[in-house]
């Protein structure tokens, strides 16, 4: 497989979707994706603390590789798994070597300081697909301009939704409850591209936008764009 980082990005997308996780962390670029999420729960029901041995593995990590192979069973590619025991918490690193995406999984108690939805609140999680795709689709578009993709990264956080207040007036508790205080920001580095992959680039994010997104300028030479509750956006201005 290519190392284009829409590769990446889409391989990203597809291991998200294949493992059912939501991304606590992720950072992608030409070198690979790399992903932090939660065990899942079936994983949790059995808990440990150390020290861990190769006669004592952690139960949680069992669960997961367990879990994790199922999920993956209909992929060629087949995942590496090492079991990280030398904390305070058992995690687990999961490779798939071929398409260069791992999935760090970690205990609740060893979770990013991040929000995360309730189990089944796929809202977040599918609408970050959603913008990550379009991300892919417009460096592939881009690239048709030049030699190669525009050199892009992107990183992942969960800063508040300032308009999220307005998004709930009104709205009963319940329904409250499905809409996430905070955005998924996933910051896109363009700083080492040029002034004409930029302006390519951004030629290629307006005409690949759904009928009601608006892609915006950020800056001096930026874009700042929502999809749901995904905002997509240049970190360098």
């Amino acid at each position: 497989m290519g190392g284009t980082t829409s590769e990446r990005i889409l391989s990203a997308c597809d291991a998200m979707t294949q493992l059912a996780l939501h991304p606590l962390t992720l950072d992608i670029d030409t070198s690979g994706a790399r992903i932090t999420a939660v065990m899942d729960e079936y994983a949790l029901r059995r808990r440990s603390r150390g020290p861990y041995t190769p006669d004592n593995l952690p139960p949680e990590t069992v669960q997961m590789i367990e879990r994790a192979a199922m999920r993956l069973l209909m992929k060629a590619e087949r995942p590496d798994f090492t079991i990280e025991g030398g904390g305070r918490w058992p995690a687990l690193l999961m490779t798939l070597p071929d398409c260069r995406v791992q999935v760090r999984y970690v205990v609740p108690e060893d979770a990013p300081p991040v929000y995360q939805p309730d189990p089944g609140n796929v809202t977040l999680g599918g609408d970050i697909r959603i913008a990550l795709k379009y991300l892919a689709e417009s460096l592939r578009q881009a690239a048709g301009r030049f030699r190669g993709e525009p050199p892009v990264t992107v990183a992942l956080s969960y800063p508040d939704d300032p308009g999220y207040e307005k998004n709930v007036a009104g709205l009963s508790a319940e329904f409250r409850d499905v809409i996430p205080p905070v955005l998924a920001a996933l910051e896109v580095d363009r700083s080492r591209c040029s002034r004409k992959e930029r302006a390519a680039h951004d030629d290629a994010l307006r005409a690949l936008a759904y009928d009601d997104q608006r892609v915006e300028p950020l800056g001096r030479a930026g874009f700042t764009t929502r999809i749901g509750t995904a905002r997509l956006q240049d970190s360098g201005t």
